[in-house]
């Protein structure tokens, strides 16, 4: 299911001007902004968190392949669009500070759903995304819920709506760094197909 161009031209209208909307992920929905000071703070906010570090979706694996490794450009390139979150070190703040974790790492995700891709690349910026929901709470499966929860948690939403959702694992976790990637959440995608990717040896191959 697709927006219309005009609801599209609405959401990236409220973008620009700072406001958090609510966009749809394979699973569930979430709230989400620029990666700009004042829309970081709102969804902390929102979200009643004193931390930073949110998700950051981008339009393409090009947004982000100055700081991909090579296994994560073939995980890039095998699993996105779709449910694969990288969590990659950014230390030349090549995304805003407030988006990243406290040990300065970004989480990067080409979504698979082709509405919130489609406002990316309309876009051409990288967006937060966190789940649509209050604390305690289940993410909200549909665009209605989603703005139930916002205007719990006191904001009046903007909404992309693609009906009602599947709901499912969170995306598959997966830490790259110097060393061999770290599969940190197993989501929709396995291990054994990540590893088919990574090449990662056998383990029990090196017992002897």
């Amino acid at each position: 299911m697709t927006s219309s161009s005009k609801t599209l031209e609405s959401a990236c209208r409220r973008l620009e001007r700072g406001e958090i909307i609510i966009h749809p992920t394979e699973s569930v929905y979430g709230f989400g902004g620029f990666l700009d000071d004042v829309p970081l703070a709102r969804l902390r906010r929102l979200k009643r968190r004193k931390s930073s570090g949110f998700v950051v979706l981008i339009p393409s694996a090009r947004s982000a392949a100055a700081l991909l490794s090579e296994t994560g450009r073939a995980l890039a390139e095998a699993f996105w669009p779709g449910p694969l979150t990288l969590i990659v070190d950014d230390p030349e703040d090549r995304f805003h500070p407030g988006a990243k974790a406290a040990d300065g790492s970004v989480a990067l995700r080409v979504p698979g759903h082709p509405v919130t891709l489609s406002l990316l690349r309309e876009t051409g910026r990288a967006i937060t995304s966190t789940s649509a929901n209050q604390p305690g709470v289940p993410p909200a499966l549909t665009a209605a819920a989603a703005r139930n929860a916002g205007r719990a948690l006191g904001m009046e939403l903007f909404g992309l709506d693609a009906g009602s959702l599947q709901g499912g694992a969170p995306s598959t976790l997966v830490r790259l760094g110097k060393d061999r990637p770290i599969v940190i959440r197993q989501g929709p995608l396995t291990v054994l197909e990540l590893e088919v990717v990574m090449r990662m040896p056998d383990p029990h191959e090196s017992d002897g």
